[in-house]
């Protein structure tokens, strides 16, 4: 069996998310076995499921598992009568809210219980302090123990009558070892593919150095790499415990040819080799069919972003290059496709800088496909992306690109003067209004040879089409097993 790692999903999703689906779909196509593994908790995730699409036969959620009633046969079939989500509050005289109930749309109920955070009631708030999950006789239940006033992590985890047996568990990753031991005594040929999750690679190491015959792959999704300080490489913490034990990985995945060059170089730099065979190019997204180029006649530019509404994608600097456009006598629009935190200081940019028709908010989208069909041209202002799902969207559908030029995703798939154009930037505060100036060029440019630049991103998505990924994954995993 081939699991696909990773803590969850919800109503709307990062890259990650989608590069699962996106792999699922090309498993599927080849008949190879797979399952979803999400292991947080998540009162809503058969709602979120049907919202993408996933089958309940092909999600494995760690507490739908063991608070099942018949956990070997929800392992093969899924959760087969999901419920309505809903919740109830109990709050105090003070309007404080002590206690909340809901009913999660798996199989069983969910009671949160609050607590004073600080015996000075003048300096705290009330916290969640206790958990209690229930379907009928079976039982977990946890405390948090609280390392900050923002970070908790659950403690003392009891699982009561899981096959009818009870079980105590001191921290989350001793629960997650016991899941996936679950996993392993009913799958046979077990490849795990984690798409997040220390903590995963963590259970499943150790599972590994204890005799469990699994194999065991990393995919990677962002930039792994920082800096090398006084000769010791600095990665990216999502990725520190994958090469501090990477001998006991079987397979890191990363999506474009240079960062596999730039993982096996720096590994070498500190007498880490024969690692080559091991680190393998596939990428997380693909076209299915390649479009027709496109022509564009001239009037309004209709330009187009899908992105999480979060500082990193830089998104204010789409609006002030849309502004010095407008400023110079471009006539374009920008529609921003997203949701996430940074809506509410967005929407207020956009109405000092007195854009509002001329940006527009479009909320999310679960078909980006569907959603950039009408517009002209695609624009990012990431600074860092492992690969880059929306850029191969907007490949598949001829769209010109204008983008950061960013080390992985916009250097792989926007190829200047061939399907768009990349503006240099430098990642410092200081250095913001320049770059700016260099993503408006590019912009502009996209506008002087539009045709010539959506021919050419019709010839890069023949480098990308699902038939020849499927067949990249179909190879790598012959090789595995």
């Amino acid at each position: 069996m081939y699991f696909f790692v990773n803590q969850g999903i919800g109503h709307s999703n990062s890259g990650v998310e989608h590069a699962q689906f996106y792999r699922a779909a090309r498993f599927r196509a080849l008949g190879l076995p797979f399952k979803f593994v999400f292991t947080d908790h998540l009162p809503q995730l058969h709602q979120h499921m049907g919202e993408w699409q996933l089958a309940e036969h092909d999600v494995i959620g760690l507490y739908d598992y063991l608070l099942s009633d018949a956990p070997d046969d929800y392992l093969h079939f899924g959760t087969t009568q999901p419920h309505s989500y809903h919740e109830d509050a109990l709050w105090d005289t003070q309007q404080r809210q002590r206690l909340l109930f809901r009913q999660t749309t798996g199989q069983y109920t969910e009671t949160i219980q609050r607590r004073q955070q600080h015996a000075d009631a003048a300096k705290g708030s009330w916290v969640v302090d206790r958990v209690i999950l229930e379907n009928k006789t079976h039982r977990i239940s946890w405390h948090y123990q609280y390392m900050s006033d923002e970070v908790k992590q659950p403690v003392d985890i009891h699982v009561d009558n899981f096959r009818g047996r009870h079980y105590l568990f001191t921290t989350q990753d001793e629960l997650l070892q016991f899941f996936f031991s679950e996993l392993e005594r009913y799958f046979d040929h077990n490849v795990y593919l984690i798409d997040r999750g220390t903590a995963h690679e963590t259970a499943l190491v150790t599972l590994k150095q204890q005799g469990a015959d699994l194999k065991l792959g990393v995919v990677i999704h962002a930039a792994h790499f920082v800096d090398f300080v006084a000769g010791h490489p600095l990665w990216n913490n999502h990725y520190q415990y994958l090469f501090d034990h990477v001998a006991l990985i079987d397979l890191i995945v990363v999506s474009t040819v240079q960062q596999r060059l730039d993982i096996i170089t720096q590994l070498q730099k500190v007498g880490v080799h024969n690692v080559a065979q091991k680190v393998v190019v596939i990428p997380v997204g693909g076209v299915a069919s390649v479009a027709q180029p496109r022509h564009w006649a001239g009037g309004t530019a209709k330009f187009v972003t899908a992105a999480r509404l979060h500082r990193e994608k830089n998104l204010t600097h789409l609006i002030q290059a849309v502004q010095q456009l407008r400023q110079a006598g471009e006539s374009v629009t920008l529609d921003i496709f997203g949701v996430g935190q940074e809506y509410a200081p967005l929407a207020r940019q956009i109405q000092t800088a007195q854009l509002e028709g001329v940006v527009t908010l479009k909320g999310l989208s679960q078909d980006m496909v569907t959603a950039m069909q009408p517009y002209d041209a695609f624009v990012s202002a990431s600074y860092s992306e492992g690969f880059g799902l929306a850029y191969m969207e907007a490949i598949s559908l001829g769209l010109p690109i204008a983008t950061y030029a960013n080390q992985y995703g916009a250097q792989a798939l926007v190829r200047e003067n061939v399907n768009g154009h990349l503006a240099a930037f430098v990642p410092e505060k200081t250095a913001e209004s320049q770059n700016i100036v260099h993503l408006t060029q590019a912009m502009r440019r996209i506008l002087t040879h539009y045709d010539a630049l959506s021919q050419g991103a019709s010839q890069v998505a023949a480098d990308f089409t699902d038939e020849r990924i499927a067949a990249q994954w179909q190879r790598v995993l012959e090789g595995l097993v």
